[in-house]
């Protein structure tokens, strides 16, 4: 009988679970109105349409997305040209396929491969000189590209919300561009790093509600967009490289720049809401975005990133480091395994062994016994004689409900009547406390008469 039971209880939960997961895949998704920039996001705010519309501004389709970091998409490319520290220690190994070739193949179903072994798309780069730097008073940072030549470039996009960028990846970055290559970069926060190596300011205006763009090289065009957070505009005052202003608000403040840097260009674009799919299918706005994009070579390859925006393959599993390794999968395996069995065979309600509580031990006369000889070992006659006076009043007070502010002829007499205790006892018992208590050295007969006299009290109140 118990076994149907049990058998009806699992059955009961598997089918409610089933209900659960049929529900969860029929229920109707709801639109998110949150920026990720996400190029599979086809949310108001994710990029999905504008990276399938990239091959319409690079028709060669030499087109990837990428969530590896930077310095893993150039190293190796790089490494044979420069001289870098030893960034061994920052290695990301990624087990993706999509990242193992050479060769662009854009493809239909939003999944990009390449044909040979290598993580970027920088082939036959040829450098036909070099020299040795030994004056450091005299050296341009940018003559150290003089003389590298592509013969095909890559554009780098990032289209995030905040653009972020470590030592590491900015040492290749800048070494990419300078090679001939281009990185376009659409964000409302821009790295510190970056900003400070271009010297470039960048500003902010928040809760303004300047939202009017307008493109150099299109100037009877506007194009209004909500930003996510912030307008951002750069200062270029204090920029020692060739810069060109390629866009600007209404007030004319610039949003989107051409830095020359080395052979190639950094393209910096503070309106990333351009290129979200609610911008893009707007026939008012979709424009804007992608001539913001046609200034770099059409025929270049393109890496979009995504590493910035959802991070690596895997990431978001919390299981991803026991799911990398199959020991590890199999003891989870065995671990869900066990405990399912558990719950069905030793689930049932068990007695619990009935501990055993031992009577609380009334320790306030060995206490009272402990506290006593203290005090009369140290004969401090006169402590003992105002705790016992205290308490004396203390007593008076609970029993007979009579204030001892003032302790006279009334008092005593109206305490007698009421303890049946004698008046002369009484009388003796305050008069000899009051010899006690002006006394700094008080006699032993003396407190012991004191405490004869309490106890005689306690003694005729009780038996009344």
């Amino acid at each position: 009988m118990k076994d149907k039971k049990w058998i009806a209880l699992i059955a009961v939960i598997v089918i409610m679970l089933v209900g659960l997961i049929y529900l969860n895949s029929s229920k109707k998704k709801e639109i998110s109105w949150v920026p990720t920039f996400y190029n599979t996001d086809t949310n108001p705010y994710g990029t999905y349409i504008s990276y399938e519309l990239l091959k319409t501004v690079f028709p060669d389709n030499k087109i990837r997305s990428t969530r590896k970091p930077i310095y893993n998409n150039l190293k190796d490319t790089l490494n044979s040209y420069f001289f870098y520290d030893d960034y061994s220690d920052y290695e990301f190994e990624e087990n993706d396929s999509s990242y193992n070739n050479n060769e662009y193949i854009y493809d239909d179903n939003n999944e990009t491969s390449y044909s040979d072994s290598g993580n970027i798309a920088i082939d036959d780069v040829i450098v036909t000189t070099t020299s040795n730097i030994t004056d450091n008073t005299t050296y341009d940072p940018m003559s150290m590209y003089d003389g590298i030549e592509i013969p095909d470039t890559t554009a780098y996009i990032f289209v995030n919300k905040d653009f972020t960028l470590d030592k590491v990846d900015l040492e290749y970055l800048l070494d990419f561009v300078g090679m001939g290559n281009n990185v376009f970069i659409s964000s409302e926060g821009f790295s510190r790093l970056l900003m400070d190596t271009l010297t470039i300011k960048e500003e902010k205006t928040y809760f303004d509600s300047d939202s009017i763009y307008t493109l150099i090289d299109y100037p009877n065009e506007e194009y209004a967009f909500t930003n996510a957070y912030s307008d951002t505009y750069f200062n270029t005052d204090s920029c020692k490289l060739a810069v060109r202003a390629l866009g600007q608000n209404k007030k004319g403040q610039s949003v989107f720049l051409q830095v020359k840097y080395g052979n190639g260009y950094f393209y910096l674009h503070s309106v990333p809401m351009a290129f979200t799919n609610l911008n893009i299918l707007n026939l008012d706005k979709y424009d804007f975005a992608f001539r913001s994009l046609s200034y770099m070579p059409r025929s270049s390859k393109v890496i979009w990133d995504e590493y910035q925006k959802q991070g690596a393959l895997g990431e978001q599993s919390m299981f991803r480091v026991i799911f990398s390794s199959i020991p590890l999968t199999i003891a989870l395996c065995i671990s869900l395994l066990g405990f399912l069995l558990f719950m069905i065979f030793r689930a049932k309600r068990t007695q619990r062994i009935i501990p055993i509580i031992n009577p609380p031990v009334n320790s306030s006369i060995e206490f009272l016994d402990t506290i006593s000889n203290l005090y009369y070992r140290k004969k401090d006659f006169h402590a003992i004689a105002e705790k016992r006076q205290a308490y004396f009043l203390d007593y008076i007070r609970k029993n007979y409900y009579m204030s001892t502010e003032y302790i006279d002829s009334e008092f005593i007499q109206l305490l007698s009547t009421k303890s049946g205790a004698e008046k002369d006892t009484l009388n003796d018992i305050f008069a000899y406390y009051k010899d006690i208590s002006t006394l700094y050295d008080v006699p032993n007969d003396m407190f012991l008469k004191y405490n004869s006299l309490l106890e005689d009290f306690y003694r005729t109140v009780k038996n009344k």
